[in-house]
């Protein structure tokens, strides 16, 4: 079985992808509440495609994080299916937290596609694998609980204090921390996979 997992706006850009790729069950993500634009694009296309199998995803339009989640938990409730995503419509920030998702749950997604408004051509997307060590993760969920002093971090982890310098600067250069040392949208997103 195929699943299509999508960002909604007026819809033509998911309607090609429809087309394109042939799925039989689609998830649209789509801010809360939903509103009449989205709610008559996602009506269209039903009546368009009457034999798929459709369901509405409520998000927070800028909870990158918390649709990361949901994405993930769609993911994961779909394992053994083939799974596309699309992210052309929307906010950047809805597009963001799916593509993110798929990044972290990157091992059951098969594709990840843009669709041009212009011509309707579909442009396949990196799936990058958003994963850590064992011991960064370590280290970021520390961090989450608030725990910020170096020797405390080292003790907890049972690494040495260099270690933690080390990884918290490597952390901070590829965007999971910020230059205070707090998770960004993307520190926690990785937390999010267990």
């Amino acid at each position: 079985m195929k699943v299509l997992i999508s960002t909604i706006w007026k819809g033509s850009a998911v309607i090609q992808a429809i087309k394109l790729f042939s799925p039989n069950k689609v998830f649209f993500i789509a801010d809360e509440p939903v509103e009449d634009i989205r709610n008559n694009s996602i009506n269209m296309i039903k009546e368009i495609f009457p034999n798929l199998e459709y369901k509405t995803v409520p998000t927070k339009i800028y909870d990158i994080v918390g649709i990361a989640k949901s994405v993930m938990d769609i993911i994961e409730s779909e394992t053994g299916n083939e799974i596309i995503v699309h992210i052309s419509e929307g906010r950047k920030t809805m597009s963001l937290g799916l593509l993110f998702g798929a990044y972290v749950k990157r091992e059951l997604v098969s594709s990840a596609y843009y669709i041009t408004e212009e011509t309707n051509t579909p442009i396949q997307l990196p799936l990058v694998k958003l994963k850590l060590s064992k011991q960064k993760k370590g280290l970021l969920q520390k961090i989450d609980e608030n725990i910020t002093s170096i020797s405390e971090l080292a003790k907890k982890l049972k690494i040495k204090a260099p270690t933690v310098y080390v990884h918290m600067k490597e952390l901070r250069d590829d965007g999971f921390l910020n230059k205070e040392n707090k998770l960004t949208e993307i520190g926690r997103i990785i937390l999010l996979n267990n």
